[in-house]
């Protein structure tokens, strides 16, 4: 049985990537830096190790991974995270003797999170991104606001920055007035990008792209998010992709030069128009809808890996996600609001759904997120 090492064992990302390797016969080796990792609770891992996290100590995950790989037990390595993409990336010297890391080149892994090249290449590969302009400070950051107009999105230019021997998270900051643009802007590392908002809807393709080619491909309409503004996916639906959607997305990911397991998420304006708003090189949150489709990123890739010759895999429509503290929370939010339809569609029942924590067969990881979120709050008390 082939072994694979996947690491941020505390991400929803890792666990549905444990969990498509186990099921297609992998043996998974995960990586944590916490006690409970909702992976290390999972019945799809077979071996658990705790590093330290890369987000806080790069030196000291980096040489645990070296030991971790020296015995020559392990067929591949996923980083689970961008933090680790990038650790494992910038110093793949050490590892790549041991296992098999698939990685493009250093400076493809550098293009492949640059938000600013992404602007470029989406613009040739016909997903051009919303209206956005590229800043170094408030005051060029108040010049694009007067040509773009309120309400606007701030991003990084990347979203991990090194610091003092770890890397710094700037997240994605929605800006509805001048006030909130002149508190937000001094906490991002210039130059940040100033993007117009669009009100549309959210289409997500996911997959594996390897030697020019989709391996694996899904697409999904994202119906809910947390927070519901500039958050992330907590309800989604696979599709049918739609017209010439995959020759742009692989136009789009050759440019880039980026190899791998992939998240191109997308806006969808009036008139079917499609804008590319992030690219995530690595494994992603929604990664257990994939596996619930028929698509198995994590599978797919790990097989081209080791020289199986995978055939490409299309995941099936009508399949659906829900992250249920996402969702939880959007009821929430919505109940406040006194939007009471909205919010009943928030914890409303569904068939053929994929949940991100909760398997009947494998319920260790509910539990584990249920106690880090009880840590956590007893923390902030």
């Amino acid at each position: 049985m082939s072994s694979v090492v996947v690491t941020d064992a505390e991400e929803r990302a890792a666990l549905g990537a444990a969990r498509g390797l186990r099921r297609s016969g992998y043996r998974v080796c995960a990586v944590a830096h916490g006690r409970t990792a909702a992976t290390h609770w999972s019945r799809s891992c077979a071996e658990r190790v705790r590093l330290p996290d890369p987000r806080e100590n790069v030196p000291g995950f980096i040489d645990g991974l070296d030991e971790l790989l020296r015995s020559g037990r392990y067929d591949a390595l996923i980083p689970g995270s961008e933090a680790s993409l990038l650790a494992v990336s910038e110093h793949r010297e050490r590892l790549e003797h041991a296992t098999r890391l698939g990685l493009p080149s250093r400076e493809a892994v550098r293009r492949s999170v640059d938000k600013r090249l992404l602007l470029e290449v989406a613009a040739r590969a016909g997903l051009a991104a919303p209206h956005s302009k590229a800043c170094k400070g408030l005051e060029e950051a108040e010049a694009a606001v007067l040509e773009l107009g309120y309400p606007v999105v701030l991003k990084p230019a990347q979203s991990f920055q090194p610091m003092n021997g770890g890397s710094k998270q700037q997240g994605v900051v929605f800006v509805p007035d001048p006030e909130t643009l002149e508190s937000s802007v001094p906490k991002l590392t210039p130059p940040f990008i100033v993007q117009r908002f669009e009100r549309a809807g959210f289409l997500s393709c996911t997959g594996v792209f390897a030697e020019g080619r989709l391996l694996a491909a899904t697409t999904s309409r994202v119906l809910r998010l947390w927070p519901p503004v500039a958050g992330m996916h907590c309800y989604a639906e696979t599709v049918s992709s739609p017209d010439g959607l995959t020759d742009r997305v692989r136009a789009l990911l050759a440019a880039v030069g980026w190899q791998g397991i992939f998240q191109l998420q997308m806006l969808e304006l009036p008139g079917g128009q499609l804008s590319v708003i992030d690219l995530n090189p690595r494994v992603f949150a929604s990664i257990a809808l994939d596996n619930y489709a028929g698509a198995n990123p994590a599978a797919v890739w790990c097989d081209w890996l080791l020289g199986r010759n995978p055939l490409p895999v299309v995941a099936q429509p009508a399949r659906r996600y829900r992250w249920e503290e996402g969702d939880f929370c959007h009821f929430a939010w919505q109940l406040r609001h006194r939007r009471l339809r909205a919010a009943a569609a928030a914890i409303l029942p569904h068939r053929r759904v994929a949940h991100s924590w909760f398997r009947v067969t494998d319920p260790g990881p509910l539990v584990a997120r249920a106690l880090n979120l009880v840590f956590r709050g007893r923390r902030r008390i």
